[in-house]
């Protein structure tokens, strides 16, 4: 994988979610691209670099779009979006040998599924931070259940996203140097009967 091309389309999407997300926002929910870029990246990549592509998505996501704090505060804490895409990501690498993976549907429910379980750690990070430092978590004075169903509704609009996104990533394939494999089944597998 082009590394760089990589963290130019990270970048794009942050800046996007950041700038114009909020005129995909419908209800309490708020889509984002960039875990259909991640997506994108994880369903090609080897397995041994995914997870770090995913953790360096959620590291740029964690310091470049902080929280706002119960006092009106940015905080920028590294590591809730970072576990959190963590653990989406290796739900994706177990999902993907069971998909097609250029198919634009399947990718949007990976991306869904991503999107969810991203969003459970990261909910899940800042109510523990939140009780163990004494204060509130970012969407003060509201409750975790209430975030969780934004979130749980955002995924779905996220994955709804996912389908031109990754469509119009899908035209950017050769640019992104995605090493292909090719497998030769032996023996019993290749016997027609």
């Amino acid at each position: 994988m082009n590394w760089t091309v990589y963290l130019i389309a990270v970048l794009v999407a942050l800046a996007f979610d950041a700038s114009l997300g909020g005129l995909l926002e419908f209800g309490s929910s708020h889509p984002q691209l960039l875990p259909a870029v991640v997506v994108f990246a994880l369903l090609s990549v080897p397995r041994r670099i995914a997870l770090r592509a995913a953790m360096l998505a959620g590291l740029l996501a964690d310091l470049l779009a902080p929280m706002v704090g119960e006092d009106g505060s940015l905080v920028a804490v590294p590591g809730p979006r970072v576990l959190g895409y963590a653990l989406g990501a290796l739900a994706v690498l177990q999902l993907r040998g069971l998909l097609y993976r250029r198919n634009p549907l399947s990718s949007a429910v990976t991306t869904f599924v991503f999107s969810l379980l991203a969003a459970v750690a990261f909910v899940a990070l800042w109510t523990l931070r939140g009780s163990l430092l004494g204060g509130g978590a970012p969407w003060w004075p509201s409750t975790g259940a209430s975030e969780m169903w934004g979130r749980f509704l955002g995924a779905i609009a996220e994955g709804l996203l996912a389908i031109p996104v990754l469509w119009l990533l899908e035209k950017t394939r050769p640019m992104w140097d995605f090493a292909m494999v090719t497998r030769l089944a032996v023996g019993a597998a290749r016997e027609q009967v």
